[in-house]
């Protein structure tokens, strides 16, 4: 099982939470959907839409190399052939909230098939940095963190 926290979270509220993350200029975000084998950077959260709902946050500190899975032809859309495989990697996904659905933030710490290939410990503690912002700056209320 991974370590995960549910949010439940405004558009203001998700540019508070990247607007800390970018104060450090190694965090930047990944977006999952590709049109070839590369990563896509992002500097700024996207607007809420098609293929804008689910992005891995990096901290360049942690490398790794990239692995993409190729998407069946019938379920390819827009172009986007590939998806950026981030299991057993050091990133934290972030699924943002939807109208009634819940968002969450999750590292797959202990739910991986592979060895983790980084610095556990240094990891786990910008991980905790995260989730100190949130339960700061967001209120609890039943299992989701709101803002």
């Amino acid at each position: 099982m991974g370590r995960q926290i549910a949010i439940f979270w405004s558009e203001e509220k998700e540019r508070e939470f990247i607007n800390f993350l970018f104060i450090d200029e190694n965090i930047v975000l990944i977006y999952p959907w590709s049109k070839g084998r590369s990563m896509i950077i992002l500097k700024e959260l996207p607007p809420k839409g098609p293929y804008n709902w689910s992005f891995c946050i990096w901290n360049k500190k942690f490398s790794f190399k990239p692995e993409f899975t190729e998407i069946k032809r019938e379920y390819r859309k827009d172009g986007y052939n590939y998806v950026f495989h981030s299991s057993g990697k050091p990133v934290i996904e972030f699924t943002r909230s939807k109208d009634n659905q819940e968002g969450r933030l999750y590292w797959d710490k202990y739910f991986t098939h592979s060895k983790l290939d980084y610095d556990i410990e240094e990891f786990e503690k910008w991980y905790n940095s995260i989730i100190k912002w949130i339960k700061k700056n967001c209120k609890y209320n039943k299992g989701a963190y709101y803002g």
